[in-house]
């Protein structure tokens, strides 16, 4: 379930568009979308769309963040209307050695 309309996010409570973004967001569509934070992430949330009700399948965001390897993080079913947002924020993962 979708609709075409431009997809947001918030970083740090600030709702901004991507800067580069492929696909769409109507039925059956993937999107992909891509921005530089340029300050430390407190809070990071995917946003609704403004009107009707987004049913999304998997979410996969893939952090490069500074003094750390890159990671990623992928979230399960959701879904998302003018009223909901979802956390996309994840800590890097901890180190981890054999003992």
């Amino acid at each position: 379930m979708g609709l075409a309309e431009p997809v947001h996010f918030t970083i740090n409570g600030h709702k901004l568009p991507f800067d580069d973004f492929k696909g769409g967001t109507g039925a059956g569509e993937t999107f992909e979308g891509e921005f530089e934070i340029r300050s430390f992430a407190h809070s990071l949330t995917l946003v609704g769309p403004e009107s009707g009700s987004w049913k999304i399948r998997k979410i996969h965001v893939d952090y490069d963040c500074e003094n750390t390897p890159p990671y990623s993080a992928t979230f399960g079913e959701v879904a998302l209307d003018e009223t909901t947002e979802v956390n996309i924020w994840q800590d890097p993962p901890l180190p981890t050695w054999d003992v």
